[in-house]
């Protein structure tokens, strides 16, 4: 029996008999590699603007409620569970809503935008209280492999949370950046299906999770050099309001959306382009070191070196 039999066996269910799920996967995939070839060869995902693919990506997330999970998360596999299908619900259609919002508002767009953003909290956060666990979140209490230690756990799970808040920074900006999130998200959730099936194993899931982060740094060629700057400038302060001083994440949210009323404009030269790019590579360099221990062992005598 092939890899492809093996794969359709394991994941042909009762509870999709009719394959709606399996098919909006399938064309989520293939829209997600259309999108990315746009933007790597043409400079947008959204060039066309025709977005009514979407939808499909819309569909599949709510489509995922036709399947029975445990009720529990389980202890030692990433795999799903009612929150997190439940989160990955409401932040998919966060994506959605403010491509939408972005391709086709014109007036107070950023402003609804951030309205999303603040419903999108509010339903996970009443999603938490209903599923709560003390001291666990979606992705602080993701099983790793045996094989990684707690040091690597924890850096790698800090560089998750990081990303977690570019990506609701990447609402504001532009379609692309508010759909690329998406693909993390929507993956993320195919990759605990694998998992649950016993096709991969838990570092291949982080290992596949973590690049699916990293590709959103591609992104940032939709970007200004100004809007870069205060993405790095929100992203940090936000850090620094939540997780140093202890404020409110709704008050913190609200304070890092009142900087993107600034006008940093003038920052914008002829010249940005390479400084962009030059910003992309050097962020994926340093992220693989971050992630090294998911693809490949590095003494820990180099580590404190190259961290």
């Amino acid at each position: 029996m092939s890899t492809i039999q093996l794969m359709y066996y394991k994941l042909n269910t009762k509870e999709d008999p009719y394959f709606i799920h399996k098919a909006l996967g399938i064309f989520s995939l293939v829209n997600f590699g259309y999108r990315y070839y746009l933007l790597f060869f043409y400079g947008s995902m959204f060039i066309h603007k025709k977005p009514e693919m979407l939808l499909v990506h819309a569909g599949l997330s709510v489509s995922s409620l036709i399947f029975h999970i445990p009720k529990k998360r389980h202890a030692t596999l990433p795999m799903i569970y009612p929150e997190f299908r439940l989160h990955s619900i409401v932040f998919a259609l966060r994506s959605v809503i403010c491509c939408f919002i972005h391709l086709y508002v014109e007036r107070f767009a950023l402003y609804y935008k951030m309205i999303a953003c603040f419903i999108t909290m509010l339903s996970a956060d009443l999603i938490t209280k209903h599923y709560f666990v003390e001291g666990d979140t979606t992705m602080r209490a993701m099983p790793y492999s045996t094989e990684i230690n707690v040091f690597d756990q924890r850096t790698i799970t800090y560089f998750y949370s990081y990303q977690q808040i570019s990506a609701t920074l990447f609402m504001l900006f532009n379609s692309d950046s508010a759909f690329s999130p998406l693909f993390a998200i929507q993956i993320a959730a195919f990759l605990m299906t694998l998992v649950r099936k016993n096709i991969i194993s838990p570092n291949t899931w982080h290992i596949y999770y973590s690049l699916s982060l990293l590709i959103n740094i591609f992104i940032l060629k939709t970007l200004l050099l100004s809007e870069i700057i205060l993405l790095l400038i929100t992203n940090h302060l936000f850090i620094l309001l939540r997780f140093t001083l202890k404020i409110n994440k709704y008050i913190s949210w609200a304070c890092i959306f009142c900087i993107f009323n600034i006008d940093l404009n003038y920052l914008d030269t002829m010249y940005n382009y390479y400084l962009i790019y030059a910003f992309i590579y050097s962020y994926i360099i340093r992220k693989l070191y971050i992630l090294s221990p998911l693809y490949f062992k590095i003494h820990p005598i180099l580590k404190p070196v190259l961290f």
